[in-house]
């Protein structure tokens, strides 16, 4: 009795979507894809989509006689198509490539040196605890340290014991000791504008670790901030 190769195909054709979620057209495009170029490449791969070896063989076969089933005329089968070589192709020696010196990157700029012991980061929850301190004169306090900010932008404000320090550059500027009967802005500058009603320096001893400052401006009102106290704000933090 002999086999009867179309029914099986019709059979396997019928099924091959319900069974592997692609139609036999959608395999053909999957395959011309994949740019396999040999017959045991494509039975590898439709192997490694999980034919058996016996349906990935079929599918290969059908793909060579360009996406027709073999057996679809009846009858024998059609005599498969002779691959072509593709002649080898002649590898070309790489061009020698040309050197290019690489370009000498300029020195590294020097980093100012720091002092001996670095101010610590700005702290914005305790520079508000420390405010609140100065109860009624906060929001001059606040005002103060707002000018300073303005007048120097890269400045930092940090909180310490009893006072504020500005610091720029790797050195303490100012500061800005708070109570609440009064405030003291503290400069370190040596020539200080006229009319910036400036006066010797006079800090609490409680003031632990604070840096020393050449003059100060008792402050209670918020028009003390006059444009001669910026300019020595300015000149503070410039060294002068």
């Amino acid at each position: 009795m002999s086999i009867d190769y179309g029914e099986k195909e019709r059979q396997f054709l019928a099924t091959l979507k319900a069974d592997t979620g692609r139609d036999l057209d959608e395999w053909m495009a999957a395959i011309a894809a994949e740019g396999l170029a040999h017959r045991n490449d494509v039975i590898d791969w439709l192997r490694r989509q999980g034919f058996m070896f016996s349906k990935a063989s079929w599918i290969e076969r059908i793909h060579n006689n360009g996406g027709r089933p073999i057996y679809a005329g009846g009858g024998a089968p059609r005599p498969r198509a002779v691959a072509r070589r593709t002649p080898p192709r002649l590898l070309q020696t790489p061009a020698t490539p040309q050197i290019t010196p690489m370009p000498i990157p300029p020195p590294a700029p020097v980093a100012p040196i720091p002092s001996a012991t670095p101010p610590p980061a700005a702290d914005p929850a305790a520079l508000d605890a420390l405010l609140a301190r100065a109860k009624a004169y906060r929001p001059l306090a606040a005002y103060v340290v707002s000018e300073v900010r303005k007048t120097v932008p890269d400045a930092t404000a940090t909180p310490r014991d009893g006072y504020v320090a500005f610091h720029t550059a790797g050195r303490e500027f100012a500061l800005l000791a708070i109570s609440p009967r009064e405030l003291r802005l503290g400069l370190a500058t040596h020539n200080p504008p006229a009319g910036a009603a400036l006066e010797p320096a006079r800090f609490s001893p409680t003031l632990r670790g604070a840096p020393a400052m050449s003059h100060m401006a008792l402050l209670t009102d918020a028009r003390q901030i006059t444009p001669a106290l910026i300019e020595a704000i300015g000149k503070a933090a410039k060294g002068a």
